[in-house]
C-alpha cells in the first residue's frame, strides 16, 4: 500500500477503533482486538469517504477548462 493511504488507515485505526497502530507486534493481545459493530461500520464509512473524496479530486484535477469562442 500506498505510504498516504496506511497513513490514513492508521488515523481511522487510532481515531475511531481506538486501535493504536496497524503494525504486526507479533503477540495476540496486541494484534486482535474486539471492535463494536457501531465502529466499524463509522471507521468503513471513513474510509469510503476518503476513497470518494479522493476520486473526486483526480477528476476535477483531470478537466480541462478551456476559453474562447468554441462551439
Amino acid at each position: 500500500m500506498s505510504t498516504s493511504l496506511d497513513t490514513l488507515l492508521e488515523t481511522i485505526a487510532r481515531e475511531v477503533l481506538n486501535i493504536p497502530t496497524l503494525a504486526t507486534r507479533g503477540r495476540d493481545v496486541l494484534d486482535f482486538h474486539d471492535v463494536g459493530v457501531v465502529a466499524l461500520k463509522r471507521a468503513l464509512a471513513r474510509a469510503y469517504a476518503a476513497g470518494c473524496e479522493a476520486s473526486a479530486k483526480r477528476i476535477v484535477s483531470s478537466l480541462t477548462i478551456t476559453t474562447g469562442d468554441q462551439p
